[in-house]
């Protein structure tokens, strides 16, 4: 399926919902009912509850949705506290009755004004009372707090004991015909001192009467916190909340439901993205839902993954793609592991190789080190580098299957996996690039040719040879326009200089390799005739329709035979008549002059140039002739090379050396020297090059 859209789609944020309008999970009325049982019952000697669960599973949302039942009538008041704004026994008592108080008083300072006042002078009063209060074993709170308070000299601007100062704050919130909500959120996430400290507070303070405490956390990560000298947090957590609530986990159906709609938000502003479907549906099940356990899980997963698919998705297959950046997100060891086993994961092998014992002991010990992560590892191999199968299991994945991955843009072609992990694009990856907009115009010879000339002409050869991948997708409508524009290119491609000892590549070899596999398209021998035909009248320089002709008839060691003999032979004939009535109209393009020569000599038996021809004609024959011989000891990276000329070949051309003497001569003072001139002087003067 294809994805479009545009840029304004605003990005998920990983914060709780705040109305019955964004639940998605329909926990509202369940929320509502139970803020409502709150209501009913007795706060006249302070209440504390729970709003337990997991992190990400929805407390701070559940209670948003509570707070809705609590502001209807009769309206509660709702005050919270963050915990993480302060540190420490002192600050944190201070600034708890400080803030509860300041926020009654903006509230509605008529009604709560003097408890607000109490409030705010018993913080100053008790900051030290912390230190007092235990954890698990201790005395029973209220004889603590009464000791503590009964030990204070400190008093108020109003000159009262603190004792003092507590029961008119009691009186005060006793007076109250409905009760104050004070919600302490994301307990959890503090530190375990922290932790502690809070719940020393609450205790602390819970017999306030009118005070319901709402606290949101974890029990598990709390118990283990509170837990002490052998005395179980369970047991101290017990005496503090009196009515607790287990956020339920999101239904699994629900869940996915919200992953495909955060991920369709965040692929709609990515032009030109492909999701494919067929492979999607296996991916999501056996990778990415196995990882995906909450509501905050599905919206990191969205966030997290947003910037990188906005840039890489339409560069990098997206199924790969969402498939790798959920284990960047949820199991970010097990992603950090992977990316250290690229040439494991991509390198394909011949079917009589020997597997890279090497890569079978890396993909051993990865799944050794993430034993509880074995099946969506195995599941990833299988998606989306089956190569790593082959570590693990009795397949193979040979060469042949890059080019399918690179035109497809899967990450089990190496140039793709090196793209996502290092966000710069490889030298052969932006070759293949300008390939895929090559392949994109191939049916249009004329803007094939602007694209392919406004390159860089030294990676005009890479793009074209990256064509080959796209074999499967040639069309019959591409044959004509492509075969003419490559062909007229091939004088465009600079010959490389420095290639290896085993390199064969020729810029013609690259071109024919693209224009023989468009003409397999048709299976009809008469029908390929005639679209050679064509071809053959677009075709501007000599030298490239001679190979032409080579390639699709049945010149020895070259010819595939893809006309019949018949027709080869008249072609053959036809372009010799045509190349003695008419020289090259352009002789500097003649990137194979000599062989085209060659070829009238051979049909006529007559030495087919003289010295008095265009000089441009003669120096591209003797840039054709040359070459370069290269040699490389055994044991050794070093490559030697020397420049040398086919000068039997050349003589021949020409007719005599006397001959090619005078047309050095002649090109050298119509154009200038050159080294493929000073290389025939050597050969004049009797030199000739020894086995390298």
């Amino acid at each position: 399926m294809n994805i479009t859209g545009h840029s304004q789609e605003k990005p998920p944020i990983d914060a709780p919902i705040t109305s019955s309008g964004e639940d998605d999970l329909g926990r509202a009325p369940v929320a509502h009912d139970f803020a409502e049982s709150i209501r009913d019952l007795d706060a006249s000697q302070g209440l504390v509850v729970g709003i337990l669960g997991p992190w990400g599973h929805g407390k701070s949302s559940f209670i948003n949705l509570m707070r809705e039942q609590f502001e209807t009538e009769p309206t509660l008041t709702v005050v919270d506290f963050n915990p993480w704004m302060f540190s420490g026994s002192n600050q944190l008592v201070n600034f708890f009755f400080t803030e509860i108080g300041a926020e009654l008083n903006v509230r509605n300072k008529s009604r709560f004004g003097m408890t607000a006042d109490w409030l705010t002078q018993y913080a100053g009063i008790l900051k030290p009372v912390s230190q007092f209060i235990p954890l698990p074993g201790a005395a029973a709170v209220g004889e603590v707090a009464a000791a503590a308070l009964g030990g204070l000299s400190v008093t108020t601007n109003a000159d009262r004991s603190a004792k003092k100062v507590r029961e008119e704050i009691t009186k005060e919130l006793t007076s109250l015909t409905q009760p104050i909500v004070v919600v302490i959120d994301d307990i959890d996430r503090l530190t375990t001192i922290e932790i502690r400290e809070i719940f020393k507070l609450v205790r602390l303070t819970a017999s306030f009467p009118n005070i319901i405490y709402v606290l949101a956390f974890d029990r598990e990560r709390v118990e283990q916190a509170l837990t002490e000298d052998g005395i179980p947090g369970r047991a101290y957590l017990e005496k503090i909340v009196q009515l607790s609530f287990d956020v339920p986990h999101a239904p699994e159906k629900l869940l996915r439901s919200q992953v495909v709609e955060e991920l369709d938000r965040i692929l709609t502003p990515v032009a030109n993205a492909t999701l494919d479907d067929s492979r999607w549906s296996d991916v999501y099940w056996e990778v990415i839902d196995p990882l995906v356990s909450n509501m905050r899980d599905v919206t990191r997963y969205a966030i997290s993954a947003r910037s990188t698919i906005k840039s890489l998705g339409d560069e990098v297959d997206l199924v790969d793609l969402l498939a790798l950046e959920a284990l960047r997100v949820f199991r970010p060891e097990l992603f950090q592991q992977l990316s250290k086993l690229r040439c494991e994961l991509t390198n394909t092998r011949d079917i009589m190789g020997r597997k890279d014992e090497r890569a079978q002991i890396a993909i051993a010990a990865l799944l050794a080190m993430f034993p509880d992560d074995e099946e969506v590892i195995r599941a990833l191999f299988n998606r989306v580098f089956p190569v790593a199968l082959q570590y693990i299991e009795n397949n193979h994945y040979g060469p042949d299957w890059l080019s399918t991955w690179r035109t497809a843009h899967r990450m089990a072609h190496t140039d793709f996996l090196s793209l996502y992990f290092d966000r710069v694009a490889p030298d052969e990856l932006v070759a293949f690039r300008n390939s895929e907009q090559a392949f994109e115009l191939l049916s249009d010879g004329a803007a094939l040719r602007v694209y392919l000339t406004g390159l860089d002409p030294e990676d005009l050869e890479a793009v074209i040879e990256g064509l080959t991948s796209y074999e499967s997708k040639f069309a019959t409508d591409m044959i004509v326009p492509a075969s003419i524009t490559l062909l007229n290119l091939i004088d465009a491609i600079p010959e490389k200089k420095q290639r290896g000892f085993f390199d064969i590549g020729r810029r013609d070899i690259t071109v024919g390799r693209v224009i023989l596999r468009l003409l397999r398209r048709v299976e009809d021998e008469a029908e390929r005739e005639a679209l050679v035909s064509q071809i053959l009248d677009g075709i501007e320089t000599y030298s490239s329709q001679l190979d032409f002709i080579h390639s699709v008839g049945y010149r020895e060691g070259a010819g595939l035979k893809l006309v019949s003999e018949e027709f080869a032979t008249q072609v053959h004939a036809d372009f010799v008549a045509h190349l003695r009535a008419t020289p090259p109209s352009e002789p500097s393009r003649e990137w194979d002059a000599w062989r085209i020569y060659d070829a009238v000599q051979t049909e006529t038996g007559e030495v087919p140039l003289k010295p008095s021809d265009d000089p441009v004609l003669l120096r591209a024959v003797l840039h054709s002739l040359r070459s370069t011989a290269r040699s490389q000891s055994m044991g050794s990276r070093e490559v030697r090379s020397e420049d040398r000329l086919a000068w039997e070949l050349l003589v021949q051309v020409f007719g005599s050396e006397s001959a090619v003497e005078e047309v050095v001569g002649r090109v050298r003072s119509a154009l200038g020297d050159d080294e493929a001139l000073q290389l025939a002087d050597k050969y004049l003067s009797g030199w000739r090059p020894e086995s390298l």
